[in-house]
């Protein structure tokens, strides 16, 4: 047997090493989550597809044979299958609007897919290729009639965001014909799809949502129970209607099919303080139509008391499919009577709405209080040469938030923030950093104490800044990337 000393050898030095913790999200995946609670409520699996799409989209070394991601999302009507595909474009492209979407019964007759292929040469409908990458800005503002998802079309929706990735919901997606899901076998098999005119669409980097209702029926017979003199109803568990949905998707789709799909994911039915924060995520919407919407010189404060959002909460009998139907009859129609210019008591510029609710009727209180809004008489009063456009009033929007949080800093408490952006690259670092800087300074109107810049990777400039909530809201709107973390000082004991 033989056998090796080695006593007398030099002993290998240790490497040191950092074991991460995959568990942990960083920073910009925790302000990158919150954004996402903040717009789609109690559904934590459509939470976790937007965390997996934006690892993916990130990831220099994933496959790029296939889509980023091809989810079948299902459940009940209102649930927000489809505003999943409207949140991922809001965080990637800050526009809810930048997505392709396809309604899947619009394709029960095949002769409808020119719609989708394309016509081939010599039939009506065909174009010439073109390459979406060497078209003009104006070129491509024009919608491509050639083919909903040409290269063209998913550019032309997403035109001004620094990211390239393309959503696209297809809603009720087991409503088409063959034809229809044939073509996306193809898509969601290889990445990529010829189109009628030889045209290669690239779907590496595109994200599919697939919304159904497949099973619900089921479902709603299951919960209905029998229809004889004895009621049956009852409840099925999350974990039911997802059995049925299961079942329901081996008889309607061969192995192949279910085997492309990242993931098929059941949504939850809402409790009433999910529909709570509905509330108010849709009272947030109206306040930001006033901004938007409203002509200079017209800006007002909406004030929806705690009272007021009960009282709507309470109309919904905890349905969100409800919501939209109480908000119009409610709180919108009312505010549209306040808005007529032929009120004598109308709202004016200035002014504060609050709406509140006495507990007992069954309508709200709307009371006026004159000039006492958020509302920068200066700001307001500014004439534009030719009236306001879409483009000033997209403009003045901004304007008005930051004028509305500069006014309510003076009575919020403020507080001390660090503020730390990273770059990828020292370009990113040369144009973005002084971007962040300046428009912290002169855009936002926050206080600077101080910064600091760091000129070699990894690239970061770091702000201590005063501020309150509203206004690093509205600097992390512009800045998604940034983390941002109130100071925190300790307590220094007092000698005695």
């Amino acid at each position: 047997m033989n056998t090796r000393t080695t006593s007398n050898a030099t002993p290998e030095r240790e490497l040191p090493f950092l074991v991460v913790d995959q568990e942990r999200m960083t920073p910009a995946e925790e302000q990158f989550a919150s954004r996402f609670d903040s717009r789609l409520i109690g559904q934590p699996e459509a939470r976790q597809i937007a965390l997996d799409v934006r690892a993916k989209y990130r990831n220099p070394l994933r496959s790029r044979d296939y889509p980023l991601g091809v989810y079948y999302c299902v459940g009940k009507s209102r649930r927000g299958k489809s505003l999943l595909a409207q949140v991922l474009a809001t965080l990637f492209h800050g526009d809810k609007d930048a997505l392709t979407r396809i309604t899947a019964e619009d394709y029960l007759d095949d002769s409808q897919m020119t719609d989708l292929t394309g016509a081939t040469p010599k039939y009506i409908g065909y174009r010439a290729p073109v390459e979406a990458t060497k078209m003009s800005r104006e070129e491509l503002l024009k919608t491509d009639g050639y083919s909903k998802v040409s290269e063209w079309n998913r550019v032309r929706v997403r035109l001004g965001s620094k990211e390239f990735i393309d959503v696209v919901v297809i809603e009720e997606f087991e409503k088409a014909g063959y034809d229809f899901f044939k073509f996306w076998m193809e898509v969601f098999d290889k990445g990529r799809k010829t189109l009628g005119n030889g045209e290669v669409v690239d779907f590496s980097n595109t994200v599919f949502i697939l919304t159904s209702n497949i099973g619900m029926s089921r479902v709603e017979k299951e919960e209905a129970g029998s229809m004889g003199f004895v009621s049956n109803k009852k409840t099925l568990s999350h974990e039911e209607i997802v059995r049925v949905v299961h079942d329901e998707m081996k008889r309607a789709y061969k192995p192949e099919f279910r085997n492309r799909l990242d993931s098929v994911v059941v949504y939850r039915e809402l409790t009433k303080s999910d529909v709570a924060k509905i509330v108010d995520i849709e009272v947030d919407k109206i306040e930001e139509r006033i901004v938007k919407q409203m002509p200079r010189g017209s800006d007002f404060t909406l004030d929806v008391q705690a009272s007021a959002r009960e009282f709507l909460l309470h109309k919904t009998g905890g349905e969100v499919a409800e919501l939209k139907r109480v908000l119009e009859g409610k709180l919108v129609t009312p505010m549209g009577r306040l808005l007529d210019p032929d009120n004598a008591d109308r709202v004016q510029g200035g002014d504060l709405v609050r709406i509140t609710w006495d507990g007992k009727s069954e309508n709200l209180t709307f009371a006026i209080g004159r000039g006492q809004g958020d509302c920068a008489s200066d700001l307001e009063g500014l004439k534009i040469y030719g009236g306001d456009t879409a483009g000033s009033l997209k403009g003045l929007s901004l304007q008005r938030r930051v004028s509305k949080a500069r006014q309510k800093a003076r009575r919020d408490a403020e507080k001390e923030w660090t503020l730390v952006l990273t770059f990828s690259g020292k370009d990113e670092f040369e144009e973005e950093a002084p971007a962040l800087i300046h428009d912290v300074k002169n855009v936002f109107d926050v206080r600077v104490k101080g910064y600091a810049i760091q000129e070699e990777a990894p690239y970061s400039v770091t702000l201590t800044v005063i501020a309150s909530d509203d206004q690093i809201g509205l600097v992390k709107e512009l800045y998604p990337e940034l983390d941002a973390k109130p100071v925190v000082r300790a307590l220094v004991p007092v000698k005695s």
